[in-house]
């Protein structure tokens, strides 16, 4: 009995020796050879603060609009092109109509340069007038309101759209304009959407005479 006593005894011993030398290396590593810990720990923190640069990037570079040099909506909602109604709608053949439209810049200040806005859509108050791209009537068109790019302070542009009636067209129907104002920086587009402009009454669409 105290042989096997005495056995238990020492491999008890040896077992705390072990785990008392397992224990002395952590803190002799940390105390001792603190740069590895401290490399292992910065390590960790770089990398954590990267990928917390990259959500920052993420965030600031793509799904507010507020936060591209891009904008589409109505041109009055930032200071877009003013455009103005040159004269009652013409009749083009049974059936279709011509609306003259000028466009320009306007405002209180010029227009930054690199600033271009591109008309995309006519907006229509009520149902019963299809508007098309298309250059016609005697204003002066010579190029559709339609996909028009007008560039930074460009002036003396006179487009134009075809109407085409329906059975429920009413008189005083209006139609404005909405597409993407484009900026060489985000500044840029706050600039120009602070501007002071007056973009111009709807345009008013009564049934032209010999229709």
């Amino acid at each position: 009995m105290p042989k096997k006593l005495h056995v238990s005894t020492a491999v008890a011993a040896a077992l705390t020796a072990l785990v008392l030398l397992l224990a002395g290396c952590a803190p002799g590593n940390a105390d001792g050879d603190g740069s590895g810990e401290t490399a292992s720990t910065q390590d960790d923190g770089s990398a954590h603060g990267g990928g917390q640069e990259g959500e920052e990037g993420e965030a600031d570079g793509g799904e507010d609009p507020a936060q591209e040099p891009v904008r589409t909506g109505p041109v009055a909602d930032y200071g877009g092109p003013a455009y103005g109604d040159q004269g009652e709608a013409e009749v083009v053949e049974a059936g279709v109509w011509c609306k003259t439209i000028a466009v320009f810049w306007g405002g209180n200040e010029p227009v930054p340069e690199g600033v271009r806005f591109t008309f995309e859509e006519a907006i229509v108050d009520q149902a019963g007038l299809q508007v098309e791209s298309g250059v016609c009537g005697t204003g002066g068109a010579d190029r559709s309101c339609l996909g028009l790019t007008v560039e930074a302070n460009e002036s003396g542009i006179f487009c134009s759209v075809v109407l085409r009636p329906g059975e429920d067209f009413a008189d005083g129907t209006t139609i404005t304009f909405s597409g993407t104002l484009e900026c060489p920086t985000t500044e840029v587009c706050d600039a120009v959407a602070a501007r002071e402009v007056d973009p111009g009454p709807p345009l008013v669409v009564n049934t032209p005479e010999g229709a």
